[in-house]
């Protein structure tokens, strides 16, 4: 602990004349709680009370075992940050100098004084804050000034919220009604994949400005001509303070495209621009992501050269379309994305904040976690409602990796309401977050909320509350009825949006769409008859499409050495091998924070292959089966997008793609970006070019077998294919069919190959469940052969299918039933993998070695191939040895291979 007898001298350069000064108040912050009578020295800002506290050693990690019990106190206190420092005199000397202190995040309900006065009260962790302090310390002498903030308990400003209005229906199923009256990151109440960690603390940086004149905002909208040959940029400033003159230029690749320069004597603020041939902003799967540079500043007049304010914005000139029309043969109308002219399939995942402590998100961990989506060939990234509106970090990363980003409004799980105070503050938040992100090319989709619209019917269902007439649109009509915050959703949103980014689609909410919220003819669906409400089978997800499935998903334990590094205090270790049933274990319940997650994994893992209680076969077992549900369902649904006017699906989003917190979660890959299985199922189900096959048993006991193809480039692919199948048993190839003659697979769409009836003269006396079938895609080459040594170089895609369940799958146990070995080749090292017979779910890890990235793993293996897993980072040593996973007929199996 320390007493604050510390004055900061903020030691800036001296300023040119009139130009804008920003002078960071980042450094010696003190904070304490308000029942406490010691100060103690905060980190740097932005910063937050649970990150202070336990960087000065007063909490446990709550990320750590069930430390998240042992620091609930925190929430439940006022705390305090002060700052003392002086504006330098240089500063103060210019009597037409303005001085605004700039809060760009309080987290939550705070008041602010500066030497004793109260300057602000704020309540919405959303909203930024800028407060005129000139006449408080532009008095010509440079003194010590203390700047004070004090975070109130945002539990009991929330209750008191709730009983100040009665008349509202406070309902949610999701971690108490209270969180809905406060403008508050939701998650922070708790969730079904994170811990109640409710933070506060100042959230992001607080700053001084002193300036003459200053550029409030850049604003660029773009339009395209339909040919995309001509680009419109209609740029705007806001001015706030005396300037003459400003200069506009338009950048790049460091130079000067086109320069405007603007009278700001006159009431006229913009200019527009035209340029011709532009460089389009495109998905990383349709082109390159060029972005262009606006560059704006301020001088005194046209003959100045001294800068008053410069602010810069890069932005992409792209033309984004939700594409709702009626199609071929099917009720309902599609619901897809067209870039620049060109539809698209939008497959990705859903976006959790990256941190139960958000001001963690470094650029690097931002970075990071948008290639690993990229890395698995997702191209579009759903911002889930009950978080943040995104670091701006998170976007650029988007700009310049190519992927789309679909964005709720935070609102997420619960009957909100629209009161007039709540009303306010809400359209302040989202014209702020609006104007601060509406530059950014990657955002293709503002949405209304996450789920709110179903929980009002469920609310009707089960309680008679939240009802309303959906056809009502009189504005206070609606603040009365039982779901006020359509308000929002249907009114005051698309107003804005339509006001401030009208080249940016608006969508009322997530799932919308029809005479029911999750219509699948209409709008987007949350898939959820897999693993919550009925429980349907994995299997089922092919026939469980909607125009858009923007959320679906099952649950996994992640990698057992993540198990072992957080979930677990004290002198107790968990064991990989042993006998004990880590689904019953204390502490894997309590890192799983869905209320059923634990007996749902356990009942798709029985309801489908030999499941093991032990910590490596819950981590294999469970992974296995998450793999298994995603790779099954977006086999199935890109199936669906079956060219113009038969877009029966047009997109589909994993629920969910990262944690927050070491647990049990849906997510892709955990806390510490260490995938799952399914991350490579995931990656190869996204490739541009895949194939499929299903089996269907027929009532005369025959087995139906189809095939189909996906090409998601943008060129017609000649191909050759080929459909095989094995006995499970021994190996044995009971049957070819190869097709030489070149078959055409149109652009962007999926093909329908070959449909064969089998009946028992295979061979297997109808027991199908001993067959494994794979289809595979060959570039086109008539003058093959079906035995052609060169038909692997020519592979484009694969797909094996076993029968399933998988538990009624005779695979044997044989043992070293894998072979591998360590290639290294044109300076790539990978892992050749064969089997006599063919092997479901083969993963590999090296145990002892933290540093391998897998490029492929998790893969199913037939007999006279070798599948090749592409690695890198690993440390080439002697000895190294790798432990390979399988499913086997009553467990799954593994055996450690010594690799020469």
């Amino acid at each position: 602990m320390a007493e604050a007898n510390t004055v900061h001298q903020v030691v800036v350069p001296a300023p040119a004349p009139m130009g804008k000064e920003t002078i960071l108040l980042s450094e010696g912050w003190q904070y304490k709680a308000s029942d406490s009578e010691t100060w103690s020295d905060a980190q740097p800002l932005p910063t937050s009370v649970h990150l202070d506290l336990l960087a000065d050693g007063s909490i446990p990690d709550p990320f750590y075992g069930k430390n998240e019990e042992l620091v609930q106190w925190v929430a439940t206190k006022t705390w305090i940050y002060k700052k003392e420092f002086r504006v330098p005199v240089e500063l103060l000397r210019d009597s037409g100098q303005n001085i605004g202190l700039v809060f760009e995040g309080l987290d939550t309900y705070a008041t602010a004084t500066l030497d004793g006065e109260t300057i602000l009260e704020a309540s919405n962790m959303f909203l930024g804050h800028r407060v005129d302090i000139t006449s408080l310390v532009a008095n010509g002498e440079e003194r010590v000034h203390t700047l004070q903030i004090t975070f109130h308990n945002a539990d009991e400003r929330a209750g008191e919220e709730v009983k100040a209005h009665p008349e509202h229906s406070w309902f949610s199923f999701h971690f108490g009604q209270q969180r809905l009256a406060v403008r508050k990151a939701q998650y922070h109440f708790g969730w079904d994949w994170g811990p109640v960690l409710r933070d506060s603390g100042p959230w992001k940086p607080i700053y001084l400005e002193v300036y003459q004149a200053r550029i409030v905002d850049l604003s660029i909208k773009t339009r395209l001509t339909p040919d995309n040959k001509e680009a419109t940029l209609d740029v705007a400033l806001d001015i706030e303070g005396k300037a003459g003159y400003a200069r506009i230029n338009i950048e790049s690749e460091g130079s000067i495209v086109e320069s405007r320069t603007i009278d700001l004597t006159s009431s006229t603020k913009s200019t527009t621009i035209r340029i011709r041939n532009p460089s389009l902003w495109w998905p990383w799967t349709l082109g390159a992501q060029n972005l262009y540079t606006a560059r704006a500043t301020l001088f005194a007049s046209k003959d100045s050269t001294t800068e008053h304010d410069t602010k810069v914005k890069r932005f992409g000139i792209r033309n984004i379309e939700l594409v709702q029309q009626p199609l071929h043969g099917q009720d309902g109308t599609s619901f897809f994305f067209r870039v620049n002219g060109v539809c698209i399939f939008a497959t990705g995942s859903c976006w959790i904040p990256l941190d139960s402590f958000v001001t963690r998100g470094t650029s690097e961990r931002y970075r990071r976690w948008i290639k690993l989506a990229k890395d698995t060939n997702q191209v579009m990234l759903r911002v889930w409602g009950g978080g943040i509106y995104e670091h701006d970090a998170f976007f650029d990363a988007c700009d310049e990796l190519g992927l789309l980003v679909w964005h709720d409004f935070m609102f997420a799980c619960g009957i909100y309401p629209a009161y007039s105070a709540f009303e306010e503050s809400v359209t302040t938040e989202v014209r702020q977050n609006l104007v601060r992100l509406r530059h950014h090319p990657s955002i293709a989709l503002w949405c209304g909320n996450n789920e709110d619209y179903a929980i009002a019917y469920i609310a009707q269902m089960l309680r008679g509350v939240a009802k309303y007439d959906p056809s009502e649109m009189d504005v206070e009509r609606i603040r009365q009825s039982g779901m006020p915050a359509r308000l929002f959703y249907e009114i005051r949103l698309p107003e804005l949006c339509k006001e401030l980014i009208p080249d940016v689609p608006y969508w009322p909410g997530s799932p919308y769409g029809g005479a029911f919220c999750n219509d699948t003819t209409v709008g987007d669906i949350h898939q959820w008859h897999v693993w919550h409400l009925d429980k349907k089978p994995y299997q089922d997800y092919p026939r469980l499409s909607g125009r858009m499935v923007t959320e679906f998903g099952l649950q996994a334990i992640p990698h057992w050495k993540t198990v072992k590094q957080y979930y677990y205090t004290g002198d107790k270790s968990p064991s990989l091998d042993d006998d004990t049933d880590y689904t019953a274990d204390d502490f894997m319940l309590y890192h799983n924070k869905a209320e059923k997650g634990p007996a749902d994994i356990e009942k798709y893992c029985t309801d489908n292959i030999p499941f093991d209680r032990s910590l490596r076969g819950y981590m294999y077992c469970s992974q296995l089966i998450q793999s298994e549900g995603l790779g099954t369902a977006l086999r199935g649904w890109r199936r669906l997008w079956k060219g113009e006017g038969r877009e029966y699906c047009g997109g589909a989003l994993v629920w969910q793609l990262n944690d927050c917190y070491p647990v049990s979660s849906w997510a892709i890959a955990d806390c510490d970006l260490r995938p799952k299985m399914s991350y490579w199922t995931v990656k190869r189900e996204n490739q541009p070019v895949t194939a499929g096959l299903v089996r269907n048993l027929r009532e005369d006991g025959s087995l139906e077998v189809e095939a189909w193809a996906c090409n998601m480039t943008l060129h017609a692919l000649p191909v050759n294919y080929r459909v095989r199948a094995w006995n499970v048993r021994t190996g044995q190839t009971c049957w070819t069919h190869s097709v030489l003659a070149t078959v055409e697979l149109p652009p962007n769409q999926s093909t329908e190959l070959w449909t064969v009836q089998l009946d028992a003269a295979l061979g297997v006396e109808s027991n199908w469940s001993e067959l494994v079938f794979a289809v595979y895609l060959f570039s086109a080459d008539e003058e093959a052969s079906a035995s052609d040594e060169s038909a692997a170089d020519r592979m484009l895609a694969r797909h094996v299918n076993f029968h399933e369940p998988l538990k009624e799958v005779p695979f044997g146990m044989q043992e070293n039933r894998v072979t591998a070995k360590l290639i290294e080749e044109e300076g790539r090292t990978f892992l050749e993998l064969c089997s006599s017979v063919p092997t479901k779910g083969v993963y590999c890890d090296f145990e002892d070695d933290n540093s391998v990235e897998w490029v492929d793993n998790c893969v199913d293996i037939v007999p006279g191939e070798a599948s090749k897993l592409y690695m890198t980072g690993l440390k080439n040593e002697p000895g190294n040895s790798v432990r390979v996973y399988w499913l086997g007929e009553t467990s799954w199996q593994s055996q450690v291979i010594t690799l020469a």
